[in-house]
């Protein structure tokens, strides 16, 4: 058994063995071979148009691969099993409270919506006070934090968060991110992320991939050695293998987007 058939049937882990993907004569993303094993947090960066999101709903299970295999737990992904989800928008429910859209992804799971496990949930993203409130009466921010929440409320070991950080301001941005990536640390959940931003992919990644213009391919897999834990957002950004990184990663953007133009 291969290494990546081995990845495929535990828990958490993705496969993408020689994916393509077409909308109608137009090809979109691939061929593209990628093994993400559990517990890795993942970061999908490129231009607009190289693919990220495509691939990012192959993975859901929102669309199926015109050519090549995707699995996760080694399964075909289907909508809705074994994977919490975060768009860009918060697609929260405004006639129920914060604690009432938690309780209800908690239900449509098929678990207690108790008081103390939306409470919880809640208290990861650091929103404790506030199940009360209706979503209406929260920031921005807040409203992705409980977004993340909700999305933590099903029991499964992937989450996939497609730039959902991008229409916030750059302070509530910075925020989010140190709350993503200590949830991240905490959960144990492998987690893929779409981005355009270098600096976000550099501060949240284990490992960052950069896609070609499309069609999209990987021109570079990047393992991100920095700590998980135990350092503050600000001492990390200013770590000088962080500015390194961070470079590479650039100098990759901007490579694949000067060959397309």
């Amino acid at each position: 058994m291969s290494s990546a058939e081995q990845a495929a049937v535990i828990p958490g882990a993705i496969t993408l063995d020689g994916v393509e993907h077409r909308y109608g004569d137009v090809t979109a993303v691939g061929p593209v071979d990628l093994t993400v094993p559990p517990g890795e947090f993942l970061v999908l960066v490129g231009a607009s148009g190289c693919g990220k999101s495509t691939l990012l709903r192959l993975i859901a299970g929102f669309e199926e691969p015109t050519r090549g295999t995707v699995r996760t737990d080694g399964r075909a992904p289907m909508p809705g099993r074994g994977a919490g989800l975060v768009f860009q928008q918060p697609r929260l429910f405004p006639w129920k409270t914060v604690g009432g859209n938690v309780a209800l992804a908690l239900r449509y799971a098929g678990e207690p919506a108790t008081a103390g496990r939306v409470d919880e949930l809640l208290g990861r993203v650091g929103l404790h006070d506030v199940g009360g409130r209706r979503t209406w009466q929260i920031s921005g921010g807040q409203q992705q934090r409980v977004a993340i929440a909700r999305a933590l409320a099903v029991d499964n070991p992937l989450l996939l968060l497609d730039e959902p950080f991008a229409a916030l301001d750059a302070l509530t941005r910075e925020r989010l991110q140190e709350d993503l990536r200590n949830v991240s640390a905490a959960t144990g959940r492998t987690c893929v992320f779409v981005t355009h931003s270098v600096d976000e992919a550099v501060f949240l990644g284990s490992r960052v991939v950069v896609l070609t213009p499309r069609p999209g391919r990987i021109a570079l897999d990047l393992a991100v050695d920095l700590p998980r834990s135990g350092v503050a957002a600000a001492e990390l950004r200013g770590l000088p293998h962080f500015a390194a990184l961070r470079a590479e990663v650039g100098a990759a953007v901007r490579t694949e987007a000067a060959a397309a133009a």
